[in-house]
């Protein structure tokens, strides 16, 4: 639905220089990691809840809201065609864009021996020339990196991709929808967990939290992420899809 992948670009990452920079390094060094982690429980199940599938999320709230708000076939069909399709072209701009920042993961940046020899060698920025981060040989994110670059966060793109839907649709930025994800204590691939979610910014702060948690991805590619799933959701539910209902 997008004129073009890179529609909406976000702006760089922090400069490896930057107090920002430096500030980010510490908190996912600090709270990300699978050993040592300062970590509440809580935090920890908040970070594997977001490990689920997230197209099988997404598709049963739009089951569960379809029941709650008695839609009929039509509108069934369409709240499902939004969030799906919205949600993939989220996917499409957020993948265009790690490919053209090449950014490094937590993993990389606070230990440079993890680079694996793929073939490519380390990415740009291999070791940040920063004498305020402290790097740690053996660091390691509580939740395995996915295979892609970090900046900006996919998950955060289009979880608030479906944020916008669901504010657009019910046309209030006061969702108060149910989400299943992942509970620990259940067979893999499990939804047996449910967070509960007053408000669209709600949605978006705790996705944010939950990759870094994760030691995933630095804040800024998580707020990168839900700035660009927004700009995607609102463009194309307002040119392709029309009215909210």
């Amino acid at each position: 639905m997008l004129n073009q992948p890179g529609q909406f670009p976000p702006p760089p990452p922090p400069p490896l220089t930057s107090e920002r920079w430096v500030r980010q390094f510490d908190e996912i060094k600090e709270y990300g990691g699978i050993a040592d982690s300062a970590r509440t429980a809580e935090q920890t199940a908040i970070a594997r809840f977001w490990t689920a599938n997230v197209i099988r999320q997404y598709n049963l709230l739009g089951r569960d809201l379809a029941s709650t708000y008695s839609l009929d076939l039509v509108r069934t069909a369409r709240l499902v065609a939004m969030i799906n399709v919205v949600g993939a072209d989220a996917q499409i701009a957020v993948m265009h864009w790690k490919y053209s920042f090449l950014a490094w993961r937590p993993v990389t940046a606070i230990d440079p021996t993890a680079v694996i020899a793929d073939g490519f060698g380390p990415v740009p920025g291999h070791d940040d020339g920063n004498d305020r981060t402290a790097e740690q040989i053996g660091w390691r994110p509580l939740i395995t990196t996915p295979n892609h670059p970090e900046f900006p966060s996919a998950h955060g793109s289009i979880t608030s991709a479906v944020a916008e839907v669901l504010t657009e649709f019910l046309g209030t930025d006061r969702i108060d929808v149910t989400i299943h994800g992942f509970d620990p204590a259940g067979a893999a691939g499990n939804l047996n967990a449910s967070h509960h979610f007053d408000s669209a910014a709600s949605l978006r702060a705790e996705i944010a939290d939950a990759r870094v948690l994760a030691g995933l991805h630095f804040r800024f590619s998580c707020e990168a992420g839900i700035d660009l799933g927004r700009k995607v959701a609102h463009y194309a539910l307002n040119h392709a899809f029309g009215n909210r209902q």
